[in-house]
């Protein structure tokens, strides 16, 4: 008779292989964490060129989702046709490839003013201050040479900086600098070798991204059919509703920040150059592009304009400093709330910490996109334990815990009315309670001990009650 493992048995077993899987990853992870590291790196190296193209065509779809939609949707239905009926599949393919070659031909405009337009204006511009940089320098120079003989007693603290930092300087350039040099002529040429490198790769996103593009709904719809194959029903519809609000939460917030970015750069442009501030371009470049990094983005863009016009014209330099402040107070208050409004739900606090982090692993890239990774990361801790206090019938408001000692079979139990003996709820003896209560005990003691004299309001009552009484 033949043994036949039951439902029971082949659970165990799975669980047995699992674990086994499990430790025999943790160890590979210990003890090869370097080669695991470099086989990641490499496998993502492969595939830069596909990441690449799903990004150009995530960032390109609701150009498509526009073109087709608003423009060539209604134009059929004056003809008394709806491309979304099954019967028009054929039509609704060829629009598709419409669609896409006018979105890439969008794509490929935009790129080309960058490159023609933009572009020489920013060379040009990074040439003349290379170009004229000593007399910048001289001229910043001659202004603090001024500034110190007015000011004799912050030149001395000045002259003692630069000997000290100067000495510093000399050694660590002829300790590192120089025998490094060949490394970094190196480093430049391979530099040069990624150009050439990333050129490629979007070449070939390029082509990945017409793909992508044309065939989005097959890749949404295989994804959804995958959920529901392998996951149970319920789940399947949560996994499938935490993808639809991050691309909610990605294109809301990547595409408000690009146009909100455009039309700071542009603002900064015009006033500038109405201010004949130097290098209008260059300045409104570096604004409008850092301001695509939250909360930190506009300072670091205005410093590198602020340091550059110091050393040219002071006084433009205030200009500019005025102008980028009143310009990030219009942003912070008006068009960042009318573009973006509250797409991301995160408190300043958790920008800020997504900033910091994400930033650290991925660079500037991080910077860009941390905030809306983490705001769906928030957003699904935030969902469980919503649905978690659901189900032991809890309160859902943050506000009702502030002043939560402890719960008991009652219910929730407030600081005030809260059992003293209970779950540590007040610290008497705390470093505060402490000093309060000898200062209290103090100031009794000493009471008890000196008396109180009385006022002279007191013993001129006292001395008139007497001749009264005579």
């Amino acid at each position: 008779m033949k043994w036949k493992p039951g439902k029971k048995q082949l659970s165990i077993m799975a669980c047995v292989v699992i674990c086994a899987l499990i430790i025999m990853l943790i160890y590979y992870v210990l003890f090869n964490g370097k080669a695991l590291t470099k086989s990641i790196n490499r496998l993502l190296s492969i595939l830069t060129p596909i990441i690449l193209g799903c990004v150009i065509g995530y960032i390109l779809t609701p150009i498509l989702n526009t073109i087709e939609h608003r423009w060539i949707y209604p134009l059929y239905n004056l003809k008394g046709i709806d491309l979304r009926k099954p019967q028009y599949f054929k039509r609704k393919k060829k629009v598709r490839k419409i669609s896409v070659a006018i979105t890439m031909a969008f794509f490929f405009i935009v790129l080309y003013a960058m490159l023609m337009v933009l572009i020489p204006q920013l060379i040009r511009s990074i040439r003349d201050i290379i170009r004229n940089f000593p007399f910048y320098a001289s001229n910043f120079q001659r202004f603090m040479d001024k500034y110190l003989n007015d000011n004799p007693s912050v030149r001395r603290v000045v002259d003692s900086l630069l000997q000290e930092y100067s000495t510093n300087l000399t050694k660590l350039f002829r300790d590192n600098f120089v025998p490094n040099l060949s490394t970094m002529i190196s480093t430049i040429s391979k530099s040069m070798m990624n150009i050439v490198q990333i050129f490629l790769y979007l070449i070939v996103g390029i082509v990945v991204a017409v793909y992508v593009l044309n065939s989005k709904e097959i890749f949404i719809g295989q994804g959804k059919k995958l959920c529901y194959a392998y996951l149970k029903r319920d789940f399947a519809n949560e996994v499938i509703g935490a993808f639809r609000y991050a691309h909610h939460t990605f294109t809301g917030f990547i595409m408000g920040k690009i146009v909100d970015s455009l039309i700071v750069g542009i603002i900064c442009f015009i006033v500038i150059k109405l201010l004949k501030v130097p290098y209008p371009i260059v300045l409104a470049f570096c604004v409008g592009l850092t301001n695509l990094i939250p909360f930190f983005g506009p300072y670091i863009g205005g410093g590198f304009g602020l340091i550059l016009l110091i050393m040219i014209n002071p006084i433009k330099a205030l200009a500019f400093l005025i102008t980028i402040v009143v310009l990030q107070q219009i942003d912070g208050n008006i068009l960042g709330p009318l573009i973006l409004g509250n797409s991301t739900g995160l408190s300043s606090f958790w920008v800020i910490f997504a900033i910091m982090f994400f930033g650290g692993i991925w660079g500037p890239i991080g910077w860009l996109i941390g905030v809306p990774v983490f705001a769906c990361i928030y957003a699904f801790f935030s969902h469980i334990t919503l649905k978690r206090l659901r189900e032991k019938k809890l309160p859902r408001d943050t506000s009702t815990y502030i002043d939560t000692a402890y719960m008991d079979d009652e219910g929730i139990v407030s600081l005030e009315d809260a059992d003293n003996t209970k779950y540590y709820v007040h610290n008497e003896a705390s470093t505060w309670r402490r000093i309060f209560k000898f200062y209290k005990k103090a100031k009794k003691n000493i009471e008890n001990v000196v008396p109180t004299s009385p006022s002279p309001l007191s013993i001129s009552d006292d001395t008139e009650e007497d001749d009264d009484k005579n």
